[in-house]
């Protein structure tokens, strides 16, 4: 196993890009003051771009960017023997069962700061699944070496996942604004790089029981309302909100101050899978009768999945061997620092500056942090 490296380029919400309105917030004693608060869609960086690898069936189909395949995107997490050490992150790779299993879309292409491409050439036995009678159609690549000076690569700490816990804090659901980032097999960059695009959309359902690609009749679904297609399968989708998003919250209370991280966030809500099929009837011409296509709702599992398979004694074992690495390592090259503690502000605290809450988000992630359409 390779030695632990520091890694630094998790993402969070203060990488995204919103257009700012001034709106009139009170102090605790009831003094007027004016605010300029995000609003609408962000536009999204490069940062949360390079999160995303692409998937092919040989190191071949890789060198020559075939269109075929699918997408996956990179995690970090914390150190379990040292959480406090938050510059090292154990970096692992998910994308979904379908893809990989059962398509053979196991060999992973990275971007690289030189403009060129990174092989990773897997065989669909490197990567870790559910059990079979609860096959969840998530995999993940047990750990994958990224470099910062090498490496055009950033991850999504499990601290910005979207859990039970988090969804019933934030009150995440209906109508909550999304994005999902992947592989559009028509413009993705072909040999030369990998060049993912962003789809946008809301939650349509929360998540319910859909049989999944894998044949999973229990596995739990969000559908959500965004247009998909070939190769988004195993990409991640974000759910974000700006402290005016939250029209429930203004209709209750007005203008009024907020708790930041209830009303402003950034989150991944699961991995894609699929697309439910559409039918349309065609009366005339040579192709009259039903056709079937992919409609705009899309199928994802949730976050807290992918956790718990992350937590599971295979993929938990190959952690226990990369802290066994860190604690040699640190025996050669002596202990760095201990970072700066931070947690996340409680439903009571009420941080009264955006540039607050972006620092202590940002501390927080360092330290803990059906139709087939491959």
């Amino acid at each position: 196993m390779a030695m632990p490296t520091e890694t630094y380029e998790c993402i969070s919400i203060s990488d995204l890009q919103f257009d700012r309105i001034p709106i009139t917030m009170f102090s605790s004693t009831g003094y007027k003051y004016t605010r300029w608060v995000e609003i609408g869609m962000p536009k999204i960086p490069e940062k949360i771009k390079d999160c995303i690898f692409f998937l092919y069936k040989s190191e071949k189909d890789a060198i020559q960017g075939k269109k075929s395949g699918g997408s996956g995107f990179l995690i970090g997490v914390q150190s379990d023997k040292y959480p406090e050490y938050s510059q090292y992150n154990y970096i692992c790779g998910v994308s979904n069962c379908h893809v990989v299993k059962n398509r053979k879309y196991s060999v992973i292409r990275l971007n690289k700061l030189d403009g060129s491409i990174e092989i990773i050439p897997f065989s669909p036995d490197d990567w870790i699944s559910f059990p079979k009678d609860h096959l969840v159609d998530i995999v993940i690549s047990p750990q994958i070496n990224i470099s910062q000076g090498v490496h055009k690569a950033s991850f999504i700490h499990t601290s910005l996942f979207a859990t039970e816990e988090i969804l019933n804090i934030c009150e995440i659901g209906i109508g909550d604004n999304i994005f999902m980032i992947g592989r559009f097999m028509d413009y993705d960059g072909g040999r030369n790089i990998n060049e993912p695009s962003t789809r946008f959309g809301n939650v349509s359902v929360m998540p319910i029981k859909i049989k999944q690609e894998t044949g999973y009749k229990n596995g739990q679904s969000y559908i959500m309302d965004i247009h998909s297609r070939t190769g988004y399968s195993g990409s991640p989708v974000f759910v974000y909100r700006t402290i005016v998003d939250n029209i429930d919250e203004w209709y209750k209370v007005g203008k009024k101050n907020h708790t930041y991280h209830k009303n402003q966030f950034l989150y991944l809500i699961g991995i894609h899978w699929g697309q439910f099929p559409e039918e349309w009837e065609t009366n005339t011409g040579p192709f009259r009768g039903i056709t079937k296509g992919m409609s705009g709702m899309t199928l994802v599992i949730p976050a807290q999945l992918i956790l718990d398979l992350l937590n599971s004694p295979p993929i938990k074992d190959h952690r226990d061997k990369w802290d066994m690495n860190l604690q040699e390592h640190f025996k050669r090259n002596g202990y760095p620092p201990v970072a700066e503690s931070a947690t996340y502000p409680s439903n009571q605290e009420n941080p009264q500056h955006k540039e607050d809450f972006n620092s202590l988000l940002a501390v927080a992630v360092k330290k803990k942090q059906p139709v087939d359409e491959t």
